[in-house]
């Protein structure tokens, strides 16, 4: 029987990473799947947790020290792993002005900082195995940024250029990375978005933004209840690209994604820019 191959997968107590767990639970994997210190015992009083092959593990990845401790713990009992697939993430809803220095750093360190964190706790041993896989879960707001979601956009920008980088990197030593870019996906992660503390705090006044917000909202949420796209559908694809003899740099996760990938290519981006703007949603009330 072949070796099984290793897989750590971060946030795992929902979404993606709980469908991902369902699906890397076959004989060929063994995996490690966190979830923040809140998640993980529900995670792992969960049925799928019980599988041989699946261990749960608390980590907030923020938390760079524990991640490190983590990453050096899972390879002193397997030897080694294969995949890591980066999906923990968060989503600030704010305008730039509302945000704060550290809502900023809240935001980074979640999609940015600690999925580079773990990549350069992995590719040592990568490297002198010279097998590894790296899979980033991107966003379509990693190629296309919309008002209320600059932080967000920012952070996944960012993700996607460390991405490419590494992609060149590691090359040399046969590790094989990809970012996964998922579009709209019909779940309740709209209603999960974290507020900048300069907004929550000052509820009582009105904001100038405040059209910005309710019709941005209520768009994305729309969005969301209307497309056939789901978490498993993204995990999928996921899997997919884990398994590829040779996975490509970028993949879509939903088939809008590909859409708005035409698009952004398509479209110069003056042309792409007011179009954008005068499709946006109740365009001609904000700023009254």
């Amino acid at each position: 029987m072949a070796e099984r191959k290793v897989v750590f997968i971060t946030g795992c107590s929902s979404g993606i990473g709980y469908e991902l767990l369902k699906l890397f639970n076959t004989a060929q994997y063994n995996v490690v799947g966190t979830a923040l210190p809140k998640s993980s015992d529900a995670l792992s009083a969960d049925p799928i947790a019980q599988a041989d092959n699946i261990q749960i593990e608390s980590l907030d990845v923020k938390d760079f020290q524990a991640a490190s401790t983590l990453i050096t713990k899972t390879e002193q009992r397997f030897g080694k792993i294969d995949i890591l697939i980066n999906n923990a993430g968060i989503s600030y809803r704010s305008v730039v002005e509302d945000m704060t220095p550290e809502d900023e750093q809240n935001q980074l360190a979640v999609n940015y900082l600690g999925a580079m964190h773990l990549i350069r706790c992995v590719l040592p041993t990568m490297r002198k195995r010279r097998s590894g896989r790296i899979i980033n879960i991107s966003s379509v707001g990693g190629m296309m940024a919309m008002p209320t979601m600059a932080s967000y956009s920012a952070s996944k920008f960012a993700l996607e250029g460390a991405t490419e980088s590494l992609w060149y990197e590691t090359k040399p030593w046969n590790i094989h990375v990809s970012l996964v870019r998922p579009g709209f996906i019909n779940s309740l992660a709209f209603e999960k978005v974290y507020y900048s503390s300069k907004r929550t705090s000052n509820q009582s006044e009105p904001s100038p933004y405040e059209e910005h917000y309710q019709n941005m909202t209520k768009f994305v949420g729309k969005m969301m209840k209307r497309t056939p796209c789901t978490s498993e559908t993204v995990a999928k694809r996921i899997f997919q690209v884990a398994q590829r003899k040779r996975p490509p740099l970028r993949t879509a996760g939903t088939p809008d994604a590909r859409i708005f990938y035409i698009i952004r290519r398509l479209i110069p981006r003056r042309l792409y820019h007011i179009l954008l703007y005068r499709s946006l949603p109740g365009i001609k009330r904000w700023g009254k």
